[in-house]
């Protein structure tokens, strides 16, 4: 072994030792914390989300939780990386549970169930019964179980029927995967899209932006192959040059604090660097572009005629909510993205609803001519492509309007807290 191979390998111990030396020392005090909630009678739940914004998706089963008969007997935990602690602190009820550092989730002795909004999450490597998933969004990219953590997850909870077929096919080409619960209990945070009880021009005024005007939401994506970092000024300026309400809402990643550290999206969007351009934007009538990711995507939704979009999940809000749908073409994502970084055959995941977010149920387009061509559509004829969006609604969910409530319930019985 040459000298660099073993200044290497003693750099790679020394990273393992240190992370170790992290976990151990994030651990330490909160299991002291669960061990007391399980001397007092509790059940202790955990929560898990990768960063802050991610918190939307499961923050109405929190809710749902602390206003049953059953929270006298539960104590509930989000962990979440602690660069994002604070972030989340800033924006939601803390008083609902603990927030603690995700470096802890390998040793967590006393917890009884255990919840992560990712699929890749590593879980505590002992004791918690329950490991389960919900994961943080519909099948988008078919890379949803590249990063399975199959060993360790035992309970899924699906969204709808695509969600739970895309897991079965998935299965099937899977043999050595074992066995695992799943429960369709739908999307919690698409209740309120579902129950919205907001008209258009109310959404507007409480964004304030004018309540009679067309109104687009534009929601891309992140990595470098997205609609935002190739042409996002272009579009946005071009949006902003129609007598229009114009409203920017990111993937919650733009917002993200630390850097991504993998290969692929180490020079991607990030608000801190499109500070001055995000306020330069807000300058200008009719435009609402957050400097943050609180930004509420319902009322979003529920304010808009029309959602730009590339290839974010969050199409599937817009199509739950019956908007027109437009989607700004990215080949790059299909061409090189997802077969280098996922050996996913492009041009399958092109035409399957797990890979390309609905698309046949909009408008593609492929520059700022064709962009305005669709607006233009949808000004003249709103109803347009509505069976289509009709036929990818139906697909989406389980439980429509009621999921929070009935994976609430699902929590309470797989926990027996009432034994």
């Amino acid at each position: 072994m040459s000298f660099w191979d073993h200044m290497l390998t003693r750099l790679e111990i020394f990273r393992k030792v240190k992370f170790l030396a992290i976990a151990l020392r994030c651990a330490i005090p909160l299991n002291v914390e669960m061990l007391f909630d399980r001397l007092k009678g509790y059940r202790v739940v955990v929560f898990h989300v990768s960063a802050a914004s991610q918190i939307v998706h499961i923050e109405p089963v929190l809710s749902e939780l602390c206003a049953r008969e059953s929270r006298k007997h539960i104590s509930l935990f989000v962990l979440t990386r602690h660069e994002e602690i604070a972030r989340m602190e800033s924006f939601i009820d803390v008083s609902l549970f603990r927030i603690r550092a995700e470096e802890a989730s390998r040793f967590l002795f006393f917890c009884n169930f255990f919840l992560s909004v990712d699929q890749g999450m590593v879980f505590p490597y002992f004791g918690c019964k329950t490991r389960a998933c919900c994961f943080h969004g519909q099948p988008s990219k078919g890379n949803t179980y590249q990063i399975f953590n199959y060993r360790k997850i035992n309970a899924l909870f699906f969204y709808g029927p695509l969600m739970r077929d895309y897991y079965l096919y998935a299965r099937r080409t899977n043999t050595h995967w074992p066995t695992i619960k799943f429960y369709e209990v739908g999307q919690p945070l698409s209740d309120s899209k579902i129950n919205r009880k907001i008209d258009k021009g109310s959404a507007r005024k409480s964004l304030g932006l004018n309540p009679s005007r067309f109104t687009v939401v534009y929601a891309p994506s992140f990595e470098y192959c997205s609609s935002l970092a190739l042409h996002g000024s272009e579009i946005i300026e071009f949006l902003l040059s129609l007598e229009i309400n114009l409203i920017v809402k990111p993937h919650p990643a733009f917002y993200c604090v630390g850097k991504f550290r993998d290969e692929f999206n180490l020079d991607i969007p990030n608000f801190q660097d499109w500070n001055q351009k995000i306020v330069k934007y807000n300058s200008k009538e009719g435009c609402l572009f957050p400097l943050d990711g609180c930004l509420d995507t319902t009322v979003a939704l529920s304010a808009s005629d029309v959602m730009l979009v590339d290839y974010s999940g969050v199409a599937f809000d817009g199509i739950l909510m019956d908007i027109g749908m437009i989607y700004w073409d990215c080949p790059t994502l299909y061409s090189e993205y997802l077969p280098r970084r996922y050996n996913i055959d492009g041009s399958k995941a092109l035409t399957d609803l797990a890979c390309n977010v609905g698309r046949d149920a909009g408008i593609v387009v492929r520059n700022i001519a064709e962009l305005g061509t669709a607006i233009s559509v949808y000004q003249k004829d709103p109803g347009y492509k509505k069976l289509d969006r009709e036929i990818v609604r139906d697909q989406l969910l389980f439980n429509p309007g009621n999921a929070a409530v009935t994976m609430a319930e699902k929590i309470e019985e797989i926990m027996r807290v009432y034994d």
